[in-house]
């Protein structure tokens, strides 16, 4: 579904575990936006999660991992 997106897609992001939330991005941007909710985790994983944010073919998986919700801006 989000791995369809464009890279000038506006899309929203939900933290599932948090109370956070980034909306209207560019989907190119996903990965700075969420960057910084992540940095006191060290993990390797982790890191190539939100790197595959930005990647079209690996954005849902990335998303689940994360445990983020997607979704397309109106």
């Amino acid at each position: 579904m989000m791995n369809e997106l464009n890279t000038m897609t506006t899309v929203s992001v939900y933290d599932l575990n948090f109370d956070r939330q980034a909306k209207n991005l560019n989907a190119s941007n996903l990965s700075d936006a969420v960057r910084p909710w992540f940095e006191d985790w060290s993990d390797a994983s982790i890191r190539r999660a939100i790197a595959n944010l930005n990647v079209p073919a690996l954005r849902d998986q990335a998303a689940e991992y994360l445990g983020l919700e997607l979704q397309i801006a109106a």
